[in-house]
């Protein structure tokens, strides 16, 4: 067992790396296509769900934000015709989102070249490394509110 200092200082370098990786492919993103990283984001999200699209609250919760952040990244990916907005045929209440097929070449492209920015941050790691640093998240407790109750 280790004291809250060991799990705090492993939290911040954690915290520290993830957001340093992010800023980056941001920037990235932003100086190469013009897209930040929640658009990209999102285009992802969709890209997944090609060609049904998703439902608005299904999108937000992929994305873990809410409706109205949703609706603020969407709003200019479908002013610049990257992505659709529709009303659904099931429910006339419900708004599904979809890429539009130059949204889809975009985010091909993006998504070629976030894949290497991604294993650029992470090439001093060997396999074996990337495979331990794996098995250390996945023992993480998703859920501390959880985890505390319980105890």
């Amino acid at each position: 067992m280790t004291d809250g200092r060991d799990t705090l200082r492993a939290w911040l370098s954690l915290l520290n790396a993830s957001n340093m990786i992010k800023k980056s492919v941001d920037a990235q993103l932003r100086t190469r296509f013009g897209v930040s990283i929640s658009r990209f984001d999102v285009m992802s999200a969709l890209d997944r769900h090609d060609p049904e699209g998703l439902r608005a609250g299904e999108l937000s919760r992929q994305l873990m934000v809410t409706e109205g952040n949703t609706t603020q990244v969407t709003a200019p990916l479908i002013r610049d015709g990257y992505v659709e907005r529709r009303t659904s045929t099931r429910d006339a209440r419900g708004v599904i989102f979809s890429l539009t097929s130059e949204g889809r070449d975009l985010f091909a492209d993006m998504a070629a070249q976030h894949k290497e920015w991604i294993h650029d941050a992470f090439e001093r790691l060997s396999a074996s490394d990337l495979a331990t640093l794996r098995a250390l998240l996945d023992q993480l407790e998703p859920d501390v509110r959880t985890k505390r109750k319980s105890a």
